[in-house]
C-alpha cells in the first residue's frame, strides 16, 4: 500500500500526461500536479514544516486548494481542511486547536481569516503564517523534481472537522492509511474511478469527508479525472456534465429532488455523458429511485452511508440493489473493508432484526480526534468505533438506519448539532430555555426548528433571535422555524430531563 506521496510519483511516472485536476482555475495533468506539489512542499519545509505539523487551508472548490492539499500530503505535514461557512469566532477555534503554523488561504477568504486571527490574538502571542493564494503561494514554490518525504501510513494526512454533541466541532485526525483504504473501497464497491476516461464532478466542499477523501482522494489513487465545481445549482451542473464530459457525481437526495422536480436531468447531455450519480446523507425512497431510472435509464446509482470518523464511508448499495424493493430504506451492507456490528448499551452483538448502535472497525478509521483523548476513547470503546447511529440488521447483512442517539441534524448535506445552536440561544438575554430540533422535511431531508422559552418580563421575535444567532453559526444551522412556549409545556421525563420527540408529537411536528 502506497502514501499520498507514494502515488504521487507513481502518477508521475505512469500518467504524467492524463488530466488530474479541472476547475474554475485552470488544468493539471498528473505530471504537473506532482511537480507543483513537490515546489510546495520544499516551500513548507523552508517555513519550518516538518513531519505532522499542521497546514491549515482556508479555501473552496478550486484546482488550488486540491493542489494544496497534495502539497502538504508530499511535504509529510497535515492538511487541516478549514470550513469557509463557519464564522470567524469558529474559525479562530479551529485554528487555536490545531496549532496550524502556517495558513494557506484563497483570496477570497482573506477578509474571514483576518476577522478570526483577530479573534485569535486576543488569547496567543504568535499567530501562523499565511500564504495567500496568487503570488506569495506562487513565490513559496522551490526547485525541480521529485520531492522524497519521510511519511509513512500511519502518518496523518488530514484534519477534517465534524460535529459534536457537546456543540463544539472535533477535528478527526485521518492517516494516509486510512485515505487510501477509503479510495480502495469505493473502487472496489462502487466503481468510482474505475472506468476507463472517468471524469468525476465534485459538487460537494472539499472541507467535507465527501468531497475530499471519497471523491478527491479516490479519483487520485484511480489515476482519473477529478472536476472541482465551485457551486451547485442547476444551470452550472448541466454546463459543468456538458463542457467536461462528466462521467460520475454525488448528490445529497434533496439536490437529486430538486433536479428531477424541475426537469434539468431531462436535458440530453446527462444522458449523454453521466454514467453514475451517487447519493447519501439522507435516503432516497423508491418513487424517486423510479423516476431517477426512467429519465437517466443507463445511469448508474449508488447509495453510501457513513460519518467522517470512520474515514468516511460504512455501508453501500450498489446500483442492483437500489432498485429492489426488498431493500427498499436500506443504508446498504458493509464495504469491502469494513467491519460493522450492533451493539446494545452494554456493547453486547444485537441478534438481526434488533436495535442496535452501529460500531464498525477496520483500516479506514480515525486515528482519534485531535488534541481530545478521551472523547477518542470513547468513542473507541471496546475495540469499536461508536457511531452514536442506531439501525436494525436483516438475515442478508442489509443495514436500516432507524435514530441516531446523538442530537444530530442532517439538513442540505449539512450535519446540525442541536447542543451548539441551544447553547448559542441561551447566550441570549431573553432565552430561558431552547429545544433544538430536527424535522422531516422533503426538501432538506431534515429542517432545523426551535422550541423557546423566554424569561419572565422579556420580549424577543424569532427574527431578532436569528439575527442574534447569525453573529456566531454558520447560516445552515439557523432554525428555520421558532415558536415560543412556557416552560410547563415543555415535556419532561422523571429524571427531569427534555423529551424532545414528545415535544415535536405536541407541536405537531411529528405524527
Amino acid at each position: 500500500m502506497r502514501t499520498i506521496g507514494d502515488w504521487l510519483r507513481l502518477h508521475h511516472r505512469q500518467h504524467p500526461r492524463t488530466e488530474a485536476l479541472v476547475g474554475i482555475d485552470g488544468r493539471r495533468t498528473y505530471g504537473e500536479l506532482a511537480e507543483r506539489s513537490w515546489g510546495m512542499a520544499r516551500g513548507l519545509r523552508s517555513l519550518g514544516i516538518d513531519d505532522g505539523d499542521r497546514v491549515g487551508v482556508l479555501g473552496s472548490n478550486t484546482v488550488f486548494n486540491a493542489e494544496m492539499f497534495f502539497s502538504v500530503a508530499a511535504s509529510g505535514g497535515v492538511y487541516v481542511a478549514y470550513n469557509w461557512r463557519w464564522t470567524a469566532s469558529e474559525l479562530a477555534h479551529g485554528i487555536q486547536e490545531t496549532s496550524a503554523s502556517v495558513i494557506i488561504v484563497e483570496q477570497q477568504f482573506v477578509e474571514l481569516l483576518d476577522d478570526a486571527l483577530a479573534i485569535l490574538s486576543r488569547d496567543v502571542e504568535t499567530l501562523p503564517t499565511v500564504i495567500v493564494e496568487g503570488e506569495q503561494a506562487d513565490a513559496l514554490r522551490q526547485g525541480e523534481g521529485t520531492f522524497h518525504d519521510t511519511a509513512t501510513l500511519d502518518s496523518p494526512l488530514c484534519i477534517i472537522y465534524t460535529g459534536g454533541s457537546t456543540g463544539r466541532s472535533k477535528g478527526v485526525v485521518l492517516s494516509h492509511r486510512a485515505a487510501v483504504v477509503n479510495a480502495i473501497n469505493e473502487i472496489i464497491d462502487c466503481r468510482l474511478g474505475s472506468r476507463p476516461g472517468e471524469r468525476g464532478l465534485i459538487v460537494t466542499p472539499l472541507f467535507h469527508s465527501a468531497g475530499l477523501l471519497c471523491w478527491l482522494v479516490s479519483h487520485f489513487v484511480a489515476a482519473s479525472t477529478s472536476v472541482l465545481a465551485p457551486k451547485f445549482d442547476e444551470d452550472s451542473l448541466t454546463d459543468w456534465v456538458e463542457k467536461e464530459r462528466i462521467t460520475n457525481t454525488f448528490m445529497i437526495p434533496n439536490m437529486m429532488r430538486k433536479m428531477m422536480d424541475r426537469g434539468v436531468f431531462d436535458n440530453p447531455v446527462f444522458r449523454r455523458h453521466l454514467k453514475a450519480v451517487h447519493t447519501g446523507a439522507g435516503l432516497l425512497r423508491m418513487p424517486d429511485k423510479e423516476l431517477f431510472a426512467a429519465t437517466l435509464p443507463d445511469t448508474e446509482l449508488f447509495y453510501r452511508y457513513g460519518l467522517t470518523e470512520a474515514g468516511p464511508m460504512v455501508t453501500r448499495l450498489r446500483h442492483e440493489d437500489m432498485f429492489d424493493p426488498a431493500v427498499d430504506g436500506s443504508i446498504g451492507q458493509e464495504y469491502f473493508s469494513v467491519e460493522i456490528q450492533l451493539q446494545d448499551p452494554d456493547g453486547r452483538p444485537v441478534p438481526p432484526g434488533e436495535l442496535g448502535e452501529i460500531c464498525v472497525r477496520g483500516p479506514s478509521l480515525m486515528s482519534g480526534y485531535y488534541g481530545r483523548p478521551d472523547q477518542t476513547a470513547e468513542a473507541f470503546r471496546g475495540g469499536w468505533l461508536h457511531t452514536g447511529d442506531v439501525a436494525t440488521e436483516d438475515e442478508r447483512g442489509y443495514f436500516y438506519f432507524r435514530d441516531r442517539l446523538k442530537e444530530m441534524i442532517k439538513t442540505g448535506g449539512e450535519n446540525v448539532y442541536a447542543a451548539e445552536v441551544e447553547q448559542v440561544l441561551h447566550l441570549h438575554p431573553c432565552v430561558l430555555e431552547a429545544a433544538v430540533m430536527g424535522v422531516p422535511d422533503l426538501t432538506w431531508d431534515e429542517e432545523v426548528r426551535a422550541a423557546i422559552v423566554l424569561r419572565d418580563g422579556t420580549v424577543a421575535t424569532a427574527e431578532e433571535l436569528s439575527t442574534f444567532l447569525r453573529g456566531h453559526l454558520a447560516g445552515y444551522k439557523i432554525p428555520k422555524q421558532m415558536v415560543f412556549l412556557e416552560t410547563d409545556d415543555l415535556p419532561r421525563s422523571a429524571a427531569g430531563k427534555l423529551v424532545k420527540t414528545q415535544l415535536k408529537k405536541n407541536l405537531g411536528w411529528i405524527p
